[in-house]
């Protein structure tokens, strides 16, 4: 979609555990990690930092929070074209 500034927007959304408050402020720091659902080994904590920096790096931005009715949003901003 688009913002009202016509910026592009990307949403992802899904209806998981959503991210403990506690870490909301380091998920897009490198190699901060969280273990995974289920007991699951943890990710290398790069995704997000580089997500992020594409996106600065394209005069843009990406965010991560959790949604009220539970799970994560990642939303992802570029400049119009």
């Amino acid at each position: 979609g688009r913002s009202p500034d016509g910026r592009v927007v990307v949403t992802v959304e899904d209806e998981g555990p959503g991210v403990p408050d506690y870490a909301l402020p380091r998920v897009f720091e490198r190699f901060y990690s969280l273990p995974r659902p289920g007991g699951a080994g943890r990710s290398t904590g790069l995704g997000l930092a580089l997500v992020r920096e594409i996106a600065h790096l394209h005069r843009g931005d990406a965010a991560l929070e959790n949604r009220p009715g539970g799970g994560a949003r990642a939303t992802l901003w570029l400049p119009p074209a």
